[in-house]
This record gives structure tokens, sequence and C-alpha cells, in this order.
């Protein structure tokens, strides 16, 4: 049997939520067992989702945490490694033969490690066009894999009828470069408003505020209507909320963009909170398929986040407008575009957004555990044809 050490960077959902539609394409019977190591929304995701036997609580973004683990490293044949490069590297660098990265975010980084050049396949997925910038900071990379979305939006067809049901999802709103604290008071502050627009309970039978417990459980909210559940999901557990749900408001990232694209949703796209997610906003914006978009831009205060910064520079920046919403408290502004975006209809949009889910190219999560167990696979012939 293969060990596989598997990992996922805690920053939001996206991450994560990649790693595991992965995991579900590899066979059920291949003698391989995965074990997790990572903290944070990507080890409650992991856990909830039930596919890895071991977990290893490690702050895998950090060298002195890793260390800790330095030992087991040894004992396994392969790393797999969601947006979570430190720990790709420390892998290869503590023999781990094979170690293969998945990346979501090629279009919009300013530069790639160049010690990931080395891994056994960098995936690239392409929600959003990348081949220009993996061009210009992805070269050097020797075994680069193109695939689509790392998502199922194979099946855009309604299984079930609408409810009047809203979900209002934050995503895993945490990271190691966000105060959590400075996240929670937004989110709180944001949601009460959302909730006391005139006429937003009435308006549906069902309010599901749903995203990582670090958050969620934080959250407090001043109506105390039956009508509003708050909780954290696993991934499945929140698809079929979703497939019901006549309106979505939503974290601006990609993981939510492409879950709900197919499928015939009023959407709101709420302010960013990392710097990802403040850049798909403007690529929303380019595609004109009909969402409400809420970004720092309806705002007075807005201060812009220029393009193709490092992470962290583009999060402080972002965080900027965070901190002026909670001082300005912008209530009048907020309630104003929700009162829109319920009082409108997105339905004259949904064939063009459909048209564009299936212009990706699918099954792309299946494509990638193939080529990971393949590759597997094949060093084992290798190893039988040397005894």
């Amino acid at each position: 049997m293969k060990r596989i050490l598997v990992s996922a960077e805690m920053f939001g959902y996206g991450p994560v939520t990649t790693l595991l539609n992965v995991m579900k394409e590899f066979p059920k019977d291949s003698n391989l067992q995965f074990d997790f190591i990572g903290n944070g929304v990507a080890l409650e995701q992991a856990k909830m989702s039930n596919f890895f036997k071991e977990y290893y609580v490690c702050n895998n973004y950090d060298i002195n945490s890793l260390n800790h683990f330095k030992n087991i490293f040894s004992s396994y044949d392969a790393l797999i490694s969601s947006e979570n490069p430190v720990c790709a590297i420390f892998g290869m660098e503590n023999n781990i033969k094979k170690v293969y990265y998945i990346d979501n975010l090629v279009w919009m980084w300013d530069t790639i490690d160049s010690r990931l050049n080395n891994v056994t396949r960098f995936f690239i997925s392409e929600t959003m066009p990348c081949k220009e910038n993996f061009n210009r900071i992805g070269k050097n990379i020797k075994h680069p894999v193109f695939v689509g979305p790392i998502r199922d939006i194979e099946n855009t067809k309604m299984s079930k009828p609408l409810e009047k049901k809203v979900i209002i999802n934050i995503g895993g709103a945490s990271s190691y470069l966000l105060d959590k604290n400075l996240i929670v008071r937004f989110y709180n502050n944001l949601l009460n408003m959302i909730l006391e627009t005139p006429n937003f309970i009435d308006r549906f039978e069902k309010i599901i505020i749903c995203g990582g417990s670090d958050v969620i459980s934080n959250i407090e909210i001043n109506n105390k209507s039956s009508k509003i559940l708050i909780k954290t999901l696993s991934n499945q557990d929140y698809l079929e909320e979703l497939e019901t749900a006549s309106h979505c408001i939503m974290a601006s990232g990609l993981g939510n963009y492409i879950e709900t694209l197919g499928k015939n949703k009023e959407i709101l796209y709420l302010p960013s909170i990392n710097y990802s997610q403040f850049l798909q906003f403007k690529y929303y914006q380019k595609l004109n398929l009909g969402f409400k978009l809420m970004n720092w831009n309806i705002f007075d205060f807005f201060s812009d986040v220029p393009e193709l910064l490092d992470e962290e520079s583009g999060v402080n920046l972002v965080v900027e407008n965070i901190k002026k919403f909670l001082k300005i408290q912008p209530k009048f502004i907020v309630q104003k575009e929700i009162a829109k975006y319920l009082n409108s209809s997105q339905k004259k949009y949904y064939e063009k957004r459909k048209n564009i889910i299936n212009s990706y190219k699918k099954n792309s999560s299946k494509e990638v555990a193939n080529n990971i167990y393949e590759d597997l696979l094949k060093e084992d012939d290798n190893d039988e044809g040397t005894k």
C-alpha cells in the first residue's frame, strides 16, 4: 500500500474544496492510504469529508510548525498539495519522491517560487484565463498540466424545485494573512445590515448563513427569527442546500462562482476580504453575467487595489477597505444595494451563464486524480521491471 500525504492551504474554502473534488475521484480500491496535514478550515473540511485515515494538526504554511512533523515525511510515497507551496517544498526537501501541486490562481500571481519548478506535476486550473500570466511567471515549470475548473460542472440541470430560500455563504473567511477578530467584526456588521434590510426576512422561508466555524461560531445576529440557520456545512451538504436556493449571497471566491454559474440563481457577491476575491470582481464585471456586484467600489471610502501584487501586499490593501467600513458603518448603502438585488431579476442572463460553463473543459477533478494515480502505478511497474 502506498501512503500519500495531502495538504491544502488554509486560505478560505478554495484550496481544500479543490483538493476534495480530486480526492473523491480516486478509485475506492486503489490500495492508497491518504493522510491529511493542515489546520483551520482546511482541516475542518478534510475531517468532514471522511477521505483520510490520519490527521496531523499543523500550520502547514509555517516552517517551524512543519519541522515538528519532519520525521513523518520520509515515510510517505507522495504528497498532494493544493495551493500550499510551503508544504510542497518542504516535502521535496524531506525525501518525498513524488510531489503533485494544484493551483487555481496562476492567473493572478506575481511570481511562482522557483522551487516548485521541479514538482512531479503542476496542475493549473483554468477557471480564469491564465496562460498569458503563466508564460510570464511559469515558463521554468518542468511538468505543467492545464485543466479546467476542479469542480463538478457536468450537471447543470435543476433536479429539485426552487424554494424561497437564500444562502448567505461567507466562505472559509480565514487565512494566516487575516486578523480573525477583524473579519468576525466585519461579517457581524455586514450580516446584520443585510438581515435588517426592510422586508428581507419576510421575503424568504429559510435563510442559511454558512461558512468556516472560526467565524460562523462568533456571528451574533440581532434578529432571532426561526427562519435563520447559522451553521458550518461540508461541501456536499452545502451543494445540496444550494440546489434548491432561489437566492445566493456569497463571498466572491472562484469556488462560489463556478458552483453557481450553471444554476438558475439570483446571485450577489459580498465585498472582498482578500486579494484574489478583489481581482475576481473585475473579471466578473468584464463577463457581464448579471451578478449583483457589491464590492468596495460602491462605497465613497473605496481605495483601489492594483493587479499583480504579491499576495500579502494585496490583502493588506483590501483590509484597509474593511477597516474603513467598520469605522463608517455604511448601513444605508448596504441596504440600498440589497433592496436593488431583491427587486430585480437576473433571468435574462441564465442562458449566457450556462454557455460559459459549457465552454469549460469538463471532468477536471477526474483528470487530475487519474493523472496522479497512473503516475504512481507507473512507478510500481518500473519497480517490478527492476526485480
